[in-house]
């Protein structure tokens, strides 16, 4: 790769991870599941050196994947700002994570709306 100055910011993007959860207050929302949509964007140190195709190297996101279904789906969750609070947990350990931006949101909700949802973003001091 040609040199042309410094790598100042570079992330990881979940464009519409989609799958149910229990999620909602009112009596219908507790009958069953819901589809969940989350849009996720993980801003990443920018002097992380090139891996240089070494994928130990780099950020895992299918792990990442894995543990936000699993988190979702663990248990029933009232409210979509609580359960974006609750996501926010999966990446403490991960030093090279600086900041994330997350939305969760549920598609059918409201048949003129493609979807209404919760926006966080959040920043380490690492």
């Amino acid at each position: 790769m040609r040199n042309f100055g410094q790598i100042t910011g570079h992330r990881i993007v979940f464009k519409q991870l989609s799958f149910p959860v229990s999620i909602g207050v009112l009596p219908h929302e507790r009958e069953g599941q819901q589809q969940l949509l989350i849009d996720l964007e993980i801003e990443l140190r920018p002097d992380m050196p090139d891996p240089q195709e070494d994928v130990a190297k780099v950020l895992n996101y299918d792990g990442i994947r894995g543990r936000i279904v699993a988190l979702a789906q663990a248990k029933h969750h009232n409210l979509l700002e609580s359960l974006g609070r609750e996501l926010l947990s999966i990446f403490e350990d991960e030093r090279d994570i600086i900041r994330v931006r997350l939305s969760v949101q549920k598609p059918d909700v409201y048949a003129d709306i493609a979807a209404v949802g919760y926006e966080i973003d959040y920043a380490w001091d690492r």
